[in-house]
């Protein structure tokens, strides 16, 4: 909390109760307490108070527990309420619930149970607060937004809305289709450097020899080719943010002089002797899980420490499925209005199959099913045969028979085929995935037919 204001606690009780709770909360920094003794002091008619939480004693009210809640829930929009009861039995507690209190404490409140009630309340809000100027930061720049109501993606924005605030190196970690862009470009809009510009590189649909020549540029004549200077990525995110997607994907020779980028703030264009400077705040990005290639050598270990100051890993979809409902919700109606069409939501039978589906391309598949439901649809509601999930339609295998060399060869032809379109149908790309040069991966596609 960075002032007293922050964090507002507004007590109606007792004289006997306003000492201890003054003493329990003073220890507390980042919030601010307000004491009253009577209801009249704090209401007049129509009056709204600026309140994070209030510690209500009913009977000082002169008030009903329920009509007391109603009354602060009003006049102080957002608050949360904590009765203070003699009566601590856990059946009252259950009932208060269900009035909308958010607990109770003991008369006079443990200073303790106090202490930890306001803490936890104030990490909430703070997250909170976080998390809606994110979501609001990239749903004013982009017609994309965040949507997010479970407790595992609540924490990743609320570390990716900490990041921000820096200017230090971002390393965001997850899956294919979890939104590691979306989550880059929000942290670019809430941070210092938002009205710069943010120039995002997918390293994997590179070819390797062309992707020094994409982050620094190059010179007229540096190599083949090179008819014309080429402004890499670095020079055109001068003051803005560098957003390099895939960076598992670079080869080890382009990792040094990454590392001296991110170092010294310099680099050369390709063909050129000359330093520049660059003025680049770099949010990396990897489905890889970059510690294993650190030790199997395949990355640099002091690159993955430069660019893992600030850690964000994105979840796959699997496991925050409490949000598949508010995405589907989200989708709809933004194909719908994309569309023409009138989908307003989803049939339940349609709804439980999706919620059942492991969905192995993340939200990114979650948008495409719903996209295709959407213009399917015939009527309001997308209905079963509006949803296509393929890998759940997709019959068993059979054992393979024949001589080995022709099993051996239709594996190796679906499995290079699954590489290559995961990659895109960037060759290089595959053959650094496979851990091996591109001349042997061109060589085995020639050798099963699947180049010409």
């Amino acid at each position: 909390m960075k002032t007293e204001s922050d964090f507002n606690i507004l007590a109606l009780v007792s004289p006997e109760l306003a000492e201890p709770i003054a003493e329990a909360l003073t220890p507390l920094p980042g919030c601010a307490l307000e004491l009253a003794h009577d209801q009249d002091e704090l209401f007049g008619p129509g009056a709204r108070r600026r309140a994070d939480l209030v510690l209500l004693d009913p009977a000082v009210a002169s008030l009903h527990a329920a009509d007391g809640i109603a009354l602060f829930k009003a006049a102080c929009e957002g608050c949360e309420i904590v009765l203070l009861l003699d009566d601590r039995d856990i059946t009252v507690d259950v009932e208060l619930m269900k009035i909308g209190a958010y607990g109770a404490l003991g008369t006079p409140p443990a200073p303790e149970q106090l202490h930890e009630l306001v803490r936890g309340l104030m990490e909430r809000k703070e997250i909170e607060r976080e998390n809606r100027a994110l979501i609001e930061a990239l749903g004013e720049s982009r017609t994309q937004n965040i949507v997010s109501h479970s407790p595992e993606m609540e924490k990743v924005l609320s570390m990716a809305a900490r990041a921000a605030r820096s200017d230090s190196t971002v390393l965001i970690t997850g899956e294919s289709g979890t939104g590691k862009e979306l989550i880059a470009r929000a942290i670019h809009l809430l941070g210092p450097r938002k009205n710069k510009p943010f120039v995002p590189v997918n390293i994997a649909a590179l070819p390797e020899n062309l992707i020094e020549s994409e982050l620094f540029g190059h010179v007229k004549g540096s190599f083949t080719g090179a008819m014309n200077e080429r402004t890499g990525r670095f020079a055109l995110a001068n003051g803005g943010t560098l957003f390099i997607d895939e960076i598992g994907e670079i080869p080890p020779g382009i990792q040094v002089k990454l590392l001296r980028v991110i170092q010294f703030g310099s680099y050369e264009r390709v063909g050129e002797n000359a330093a520049r400077e660059a003025d680049v705040r770099i949010i990396a990005a990897t489905n890889r899980d970059l510690e294993s290639e650190v030790r199997a050598g395949r990355f640099r270990a002091d690159l993955y420490y430069r660019v893992n100051v600030v850690p964000v890993n994105l979840p796959p979809l699997r496991e925050h499925r409490s949000d598949i409902p508010y995405l589907v919700e989200y989708f709809i109606k933004k194909y719908a209005v994309r569309n023409g069409k009138d989908a307003k939501g989803i049939a339940a039978e349609a709804m439980a199959r999706i919620m059942r589906y492991p969905f192995p391309g993340n939200v990114r598949e979650l948008e495409n099913v719903i996209e295709r439901g959407v213009v399917l649809c015939r009527g309001t509601y997308l209905t079963e045969t509006d949803i296509f999930l393929p890998l759940e339609e997709e019959p068993a295998e059979e054992e393979p028979l024949g001589a080995y060399e022709e099993v051996m060869g239709d594996f190796e032809r679906r499995f290079l085929a699954k590489v290559l379109e995961r990659c895109g149908g960037n060759k290089s790309a595959a053959a650094r995935e496979l851990g091996i040069n591109e001349r042997r991966f061109r060589y085995r596609l020639k050798v099963l037919g699947m180049e010409k």
